[in-house]
């Protein structure tokens, strides 16, 4: 396959697929697939995600649907930008720990799997 061949070659790289997808490789040896598009005049980019991780058909697929969206008028980039700001101001460390404080003089063991519950599922 021809990305394997660019990886192998260790040189920073963007090659379009076409509709806006490119595949590029940095020099820091990370492999990404990239939408790149036009909103009110300025062109933006949204990385899909990293290759291996997302193959050609399905980085096609959600480049697809981003395309789609942009339009409708929305813009995919600044919507990823501001859930990553939300999600970084939800929990930090600090807050997580002050939290755990507090639900131990609350209620002890059952509080803690309660919240745990909320908060991480996956780890129940």
């Amino acid at each position: 396959m021809q990305i394997r061949r660019w990886i192998a070659a260790g040189e920073p790289i963007a090659k379009s697929d076409g509709g806006g997808l490119t595949f590029t490789f940095s020099k820091a040896g990370t492999a990404s697939w990239v939408l790149r598009y036009m909103r009110e005049g300025r062109a933006r980019e949204l990385t899909i995600g990293n290759y291996p991780d997302i193959t050609l058909s399905a980085a096609r697929k959600l480049a697809s649907e981003h395309r789609v969206s942009v339009d409708k008028g929305q813009d995919p980039a600044a919507q990823k930008r501001a859930e990553r700001l939300k999600l970084r101001g939800s929990w930090t460390v600090r807050r997580l720990a002050e939290d755990l404080r507090a639900l131990r003089r609350a209620g002890g063991q059952e509080a803690r799997k309660a919240k745990t519950a909320q908060v991480a599922p996956e780890f129940v």
